[in-house]
């Protein structure tokens, strides 16, 4: 077994840990809208959006620099006259 599976291995055991032991039901309020739903749902929900957000801005952030790299590349091999 490689390393990233028994990593996947162990984060999936502890995640189904922490969803048994998070089965309280806590309110959520946002102005005109309340929902009820279990604490883990809510945590590992804002988990996998950070993980998104900070996925995309280095998807962004390194076509950026990339694009960067390019622009300054083609600078330097033009020709001087």
């Amino acid at each position: 077994m490689s390393a990233k599976t028994i990593v996947f291995i162990v984060l999936a055991i502890l995640i189904v840990i922490f969803t048994i032991q998070n089965t309280q039901v806590i309110n959520i309020k946002f102005y005109p809208w309340e929902q009820s739903i279990p604490a883990a749902l809510m945590l590992l929900s804002t988990l996998f959006i950070g993980i998104i957000l900070g996925w995309f801005l280095t998807r962004t952030t390194d076509y950026s620099r990339k694009k960067r790299k390019v622009k300054a590349e083609k600078e330097e091999k033009k020709p001087i006259i």
